[in-house]
C-alpha cells in the first residue's frame, strides 16, 4: 500500500509539473510495458494517477476563459457557491453560473453592493463583466493563476450595477454553505465584544478574517496551522464524539448487548468529524484527516487491526482521485508530512519514547523545515516552544470549547455564548504570549532560495536525524548540511548591477542590486486597505533574494501606482534612506534633485531630475534616475511627460543613451516624444503595465516608435517580472516560469 501511494502521488505530480508530451508519452509506454512483464500494483498506481491527473487538468484547461476572450458583458443566473467575503468596500463569492458557454465556476466582486447582498446558496441573476484567470508573476511572489486553477475557478470578474441584479431563489435548507452563513452570522450576533472573533469563526465554521499583523504573528511563531480547521481538530472532533456517545450508550445495558459501545462510538465519532470538517469546507487538511478517520472508525466497527502507514496512503490515494489539484497546495504536504513524521518517529518503538509529547514538537517542527523552505522561504526558530504552549491549549480546551458551543447553539444562545466567551479568553491569554516570542529578534529564519541539489540534501540531512538513533549512516547528516549552511544567493560583480522590473499590475516597482547594495524604484499600487504590492510583491522578492535591509528607497513621485506600496515595504523590510520628489507626511524623506551621484561597488548612479526651478506638474517632476555599470545602463524617468523629457535631452543630450528604458508614464500619449527616444535609443523598451488596463496602455502608436528604432519591446502584463543580469539575455518570468495553467498574454 506505501509504495502503490508513494507512486501514485509520483504519477500525479509528473502529470501536473512536467508539460512535455513526449516525455510523459515515453514514461507511460515503459511504465505499461513495465507492468505487463511484472505484474506490480505500485507500478499500476503509477500510470493510474498520471492519467487520472491528466485527464482532470484537461478538463480544467478546457473550462477556463481563453487569455485572448474578449471582455464583454453578460447576463447570467446562478448559484452563490461560497460565503461573500466582506471588505470595505466590495464583496467576493464564488458563483456557479449557468450558462453552458462560461466556465463552471467563477469568481466576482460585487464593488459598493446593495443592502440585501448575496447569501450562500441563493440562486442570483447578475450582470457582470469577466476577464481570463490571470494573475502578478514574480520571484517569491503569490501565484494566483496557480490557486485558481486548484479551485477549478476559470474566469474573475466582477458585477456590473443595474437594475436588473435580483436574487431569483432563497437558498435551500440542505445548503452546507448557507448553515455556515448562518452560523457565522449567530457568532457574530451573541459575542460582538469577542476581542478575537476573526480567530473564533476560523476555528468554527474555517472563515475568518485575520488581518495582515496577525497572519505575520501566526507565521513567525509557527502557529498558522492551529487558527484554522485543520487535520488535528477534526481528529479532535471525531475523539470527542467518540467518547461522549460511547460513554452514554455505555448507561444503557439493554442496548450494549445488542450494540456494543465502541461501534456506537465509532458512528458518533464520524458523524462529528464530517459535521466538523463540512463546516470548515472540506478544505485539504480537513479532507486528509476525514479520510483517515473514517478509515480508522471503519477498522473499529468492524475489530479490524490496520497498520498506521496503511490508512495514511489509502488517504493520499482517496484525497487525490478526488483532487489531484491538491498536490498544488502547500497544506497537502504539510498535512500528510506531519502525519508521516509521527509515524516513523514514534511507531514501533521498543521502549516506548519518554515524553514522546514533548519530542514530538521538536521533531515535527525539524521534519516540515525543507517544506518550509520550499514554500515560503521561512522557517519559524521558535515554532517548537510556541505549538509547545498553543497546541495544547487550543486543542484540550480552545477547540472543545467551540464545538460544545455549536452543539448547544439551535438550543441555549446564551450558554453557548458563555462557552465561546470562555474560548475567547484562553485565545487572548495565548495571544498575548504568541505576540511576545514573534517580536524575540530570532523569532524565525529568512532563507535564500537553494537550488534543488541542495534541498535535496537537506532533506536527506533532515531524514537521517529522524531515523532511530544508532542507525547506520546517522551521522552523515552534517556531511549534507555543510553546504546548506554556508550557501549565499548570488550577487552581482563587482561593476555590475541587476535590474528586476517587478509585475504590480497598473504601476511600477523596481529593484537595483549591486553586490553589497540595494536600491527600490517605486513600490507599485495601493489597491485596498487590505492589499498593496509594497507587501504582496516587493518584500517577497527581496526575502527571495535573501536581502534583509535596503539601502535607499527612491520614490518618483507621489502617485498610487508608484507610492502606494511604500508603507508596505517599511512595515516588512529596514530601510536607510527614502527619497522622494516632495515630502511625505510621517515618513523622514530626502528631496531627489537634479545632480545628486553616488557609487556603489563601481556602479554609478545619478540623478537627472528634477531640477531647482523646474515647474509643471507632479508627473513632469518625477525622480528620474540613471544607473551605469560595466555592461548594462539603464535610464528609470517614472511618469515624465513630454516637456520632462524635452529638458532631459536639453541638458544631457547623448549622455541619457542607455540599454534599458522604463518607459515613462507606462506608454501613454502624454510621454515617449521621439527626440527623447532618439537620445535613450535603448536596446529594451520596457512597459510596467496592468494586464486589459483601463486605460489602454501602452498605447499602439508609443509601442510603434519604440520598434522604429529597434527596442526589444518587453511587457509586465505579458512577460510578468523582467529580470536583468549584467549583460545576458533578460528573464522573463512568465515564461521561464510557465506551467499548464499559466495564462499566455496576448493583445
Amino acid at each position: 500500500m506505501n509504495k502503490t501511494a508513494i507512486a501514485f502521488l509520483l504519477g500525479t505530480l509528473l502529470s501536473l509539473y512536467v508539460s512535455y508530451p513526449l516525455v510523459t508519452g515515453s514514461l507511460l509506454l515503459l511504465c505499461l510495458v513495465t507492468f505487463i512483464c511484472y505484474r506490480k500494483i505500485w507500478i499500476l498506481g503509477f500510470i493510474v494517477g498520471l492519467l487520472w491527473c491528466a485527464y482532470q487538468a484537461q478538463f480544467a484547461i478546457e473550462n477556463k476563459l481563453a487569455a485572448n476572450a474578449p471582455v464583454k458583458v453578460s447576463q447570467v443566473q446562478g448559484l452563490i457557491a461560497s460565503i461573500p467575503e466582506t471588505y470595505p468596500d466590495h464583496i467576493s463569492f464564488e458563483f456557479l453560473p449557468e450558462a453552458p458557454s462560461l466556465p463552471r465556476k467563477i469568481k466576482l466582486s460585487w464593488y459598493f453592493p446593495p443592502e440585501h447582498t448575496p447569501k450562500a446558496g441563493e440562486r442570483w441573476q447578475l450582470t457582470v463583466k469577466l476577464k481570463p484567470p490571470f494573475g502578478m508573476m514574480n520571484p517569491g511572489g503569490f501565484d494566483y493563476e496557480k490557486w485558481l486553477f486548484s479551485q477549478g475557478i476559470g474566469a474573475t470578474g466582477y458585477v456590473k450595477k443595474t437594475a436588473d441584479n435580483q436574487r431569483l431563489v432563497k437558498s435551500k435548507y440542505w445548503q452546507i454553505n448557507d448553515w455556515r452563513f448562518q452560523l457565522q452570522q449567530h457568532i457574530q450576533s451573541i459575542i460582538p465584544t469577542a476581542s478575537q472573533l476573526p480567530l473564533i469563526l476560523g476555528l468554527a465554521i474555517g472563515q475568518h478574517d485575520i488581518s495582515q499583523s496577525q497572519w505575520q504573528v501566526l507565521r513567525q511563531t509557527g502557529t498558522s496551522h492551529l487558527m484554522a480547521i485543520s487535520g488535528l481538530h477534526i481528529g479532535l472532533a471525531a475523539g470527542l464524539g467518540f467518547y461522549l456517545i460511547s460513554g452514554l450508550w455505555r448507561y444503557t445495558p439493554f442496548n450494549t448487548l445488542r450494540i456494543p459501545a465502541h461501534r456506537i462510538g465509532a458512528v458518533g465519532g464520524l458523524t462529528v468529524a464530517i459535521f466538523y470538517a463540512c463546516l470548515a469546507g472540506l478544505s485539504i487538511p480537513t479532507q486528509r484527516a476525514l479520510v483517515m478517520i473514517s478509515l480508522a472508525m471503519l477498522a473499529l466497527f468492524l475489530k479490524r487491526s490496520v497498520y498506521p502507514s496503511h490508512i495514511l496512503s489509502l488517504a493520499c490515494i482517496l484525497v487525490l482521485l478526488i483532487n489531484p489539484f491538491a498536490l498544488l497546495s502547500a497544506g497537502f504536504w504539510l498535512s500528510f508530512a506531519a502525519v508521516a513524521i509521527i509515524l516513523l518517529c514514534f511507531t514501533q518503538r521498543f521502549p516506548a519514547i519518554r515524553l514522546a509529547w514533548l519530542k514530538i514538537h521538536f521533531l515535527m517542527a525539524l521534519g516540515l523545515i525543507p517544506l518550509l523552505i520550499l514554500f515560503f522561504n521561512d522557517v519559524s526558530l521558535i515554532s517548537p516552544i510556541a505549538n509547545l504552549i498553543a497546541i495544547p491549549l487550543v486543542s484540550v480546551l480552545v477547540v472543545p470549547l467551540i464545538i460544545l458551543a455549536m452543539i448547544v447553539l439551535p438550543m441555549s444562545s446564551s450558554l453557548a455564548a458563555i462557552l465561546l466567551y470562555a474560548a475567547d479568553f484562553l485565545l487572548n491569554m495565548l495571544w498575548h504570549i504568541l505576540s511576545f516570542l514573534s517580536d524575540l529578534s530570532f523569532a524565525s529564519w529568512t532563507t535564500p532560495v537553494y537550488p534543488w541539489p541542495l534541498l535535496f540534501m537537506l532533506l536527506l540531512a533532515i531524514l537521517l536525524v529522524l531515523l532511530p538513533r544508532g542507525h547506520p549512516g546517522k551521522y552523515l547528516a552534517l556531511v549534507f548540511l555543510i553546504p546548506v549552511l554556508f550557501y549565499e544567493s548570488d550577487r552581482p560583480d563587482t561593476g555590475d548591477f541587476y535590474l528586476t522590473v517587478l509585475d504590480v499590475g497598473q504601476g511600477l516597482a523596481s529593484v537595483i542590486e549591486t553586490k553589497h547594495h540595494t536600491l527600490i524604484f517605486d513600490t507599485g499600487p495601493r489597491y485596498s486597505e487590505s492589499f498593496n504590492t509594497g507587501e504582496a510583491v516587493v518584500v517577497p522578492f527581496l526575502r527571495y533574494r535573501a536581502i534583509d535591509h535596503i539601502d535607499i528607497l527612491l520614490i518618483s513621485h507621489g502617485d498610487n501606482d508608484h507610492i502606494g506600496g511604500l508603507q508596505g515595504v517599511i512595515n516588512n523590510i529596514a530601510v536607510d534612506k527614502v527619497m522622494v520628489s516632495q515630502s511625505i507626511t510621517n515618513i523622514d524623506t530626502r528631496l531627489c534633485k537634479a545632480g545628486q551621484h553616488w557609487q556603489w561597488d563601481e556602479v554609478e548612479f545619478t540623478v537627472l531630475q528634477p531640477f531647482p526651478t523646474q515647474a509643471g506638474s507632479e508627473n513632469e517632476r518625477s525622480c528620474v534616475l540613471r544607473v551605469h555599470g560595466k555592461n548594462l545602463s539603464a535610464l528609470l524617468p517614472g511618469d515624465i511627460e513630454k516637456h520632462g523629457e524635452q529638458a532631459l535631452v536639453q541638458h544631457y543630450g547623448e549622455a541619457l543613451k542607455s540599454d534599458i528604458l522604463l518607459v515613462p508614464h507606462h506608454g501613454s500619449r502624454t510621454s515617449s516624444s521621439q527626440p527623447f527616444i532618439d537620445a535613450v535609443s535603448p536596446k529594451y523598451a520596457v512597459f510596467s503595465v496592468g494586464f486589459r488596463n483601463r486605460y489602454g496602455f501602452p498605447v499602439k502608436d508609443i509601442v510603434q516608435r519604440y520598434t522604429t528604432v529597434e527596442s526589444e519591446i518587453l511587457r509586465t502584463d505579458w512577460n510578468g517580472a523582467i529580470l536583468f543580469r549584467n549583460g545576458d539575455a533578460p528573464i522573463l518570468w512568465r515564461q521561464h516560469e510557465e506551467q499548464l495553467w499559466t495564462s499566455k498574454a496576448t493583445e
